[in-house]
């Protein structure tokens, strides 16, 4: 029979079946796809769309009409930058020379405990024993070096009280995670003013440092890289630099080894 001589009900039954036909290809191709692409782009995919399942049961009905509501939520990765660096701001401090008139700024330090200890990049003490830490709430408070991790490139500072100044301080959560190349990432910075500069992992150079694309012109003395979790994975250091002018040693060096029993 030709498809001039169908009629029109036959045509539109002919209409649905080939859609739905080539619905069905779509989706076995889409999950092959799926299957088959590296974990970096999945995760990427979960990020972007993400669906919650709501269960509703009907106000004086049994649980036998439950009806179950599903909604697609749409999640921008600028939301996700946005909500990281929202979360890490109160962890990052700015350091000054401990000059009374007209300090000097150094860099940026990642705030990792309570009580006020401080990470950042050694060579942005130079041989100074002490310095100024600027807090993101505007308070300052002053700060001796405690220990030098040539190495890696880590200073860590330990910041003292002050008579009528008590500083809270907001730990960095460090992330122990294995990173991975393509893996999206952010840098902070600015000397006055935050600053963000987004990008992805590039390379891993060594089992600790890490290379991105992130541009080495907004990279300052310990810059933080954190995730879109708001996590700290990285901080530029002068061991990173010496591999990459926009790599960052990887801060779960940071975390102190399990002790064994």
């Amino acid at each position: 029979m030709e498809i001039e001589e169908l009629s029109k009900s036959q045509i539109i039954l002919l209409t649905l079946l080939v859609s739905f036909i080539t619905s069905i290809a779509t989706g076995i191709v889409t999950v092959s796809l799926m299957d088959q692409a590296p974990p970096i782009i999945a995760q990427t995919v979960n990020r972007v769309i993400e669906r919650t399942v709501e269960t509703v049961a009907p106000k004086g009905q049994t649980a036998s009409t439950v009806v179950t509501q599903e909604k697609t939520v749409i999640v921008k990765e600028t939301d996700l930058i946005s909500q990281a660096v929202k979360k890490v701001s109160p962890s990052v401090v700015r350091i000054y020379t401990s000059a009374a008139e007209s300090p000097t700024f150094l860099g940026l330090g990642i705030v990792l405990d309570a009580q006020g200890s401080i990470v950042t990049d050694v060579a942005s003490l130079g041989d100074s024993g002490d310095a100024t830490l600027a807090l993101s709430d505007g308070s300052r408070v002053r700060a001796f070096v405690t220990h030098r991790d040539a190495e890696n490139g880590f200073a860590f500072l330990s910041a003292t009280t002050t008579a009528g100044v008590t500083p809270t301080w907001t730990p960095a959560t460090v992330s122990s995670d294995h990173v991975v190349l393509g893996e999206a990432v952010v840098g902070l910075s600015g000397k006055t003013v935050a600053r963000i500069a987004s990008g992805i992992v590039t390379a891993m150079p060594s089992l600790s440092v890490m290379d991105t694309d992130v541009s080495a012109d907004s990279i300052l003395y310990g810059s933080p890289l954190i995730n879109t979790n708001g996590d700290v994975i990285g901080i530029s250091t002068s061991a990173s630099r010496e591999i990459s002018p926009s790599g960052f040693v990887t801060a779960a060096l940071l975390i102190p080894a399990p002790v064994k029993k």
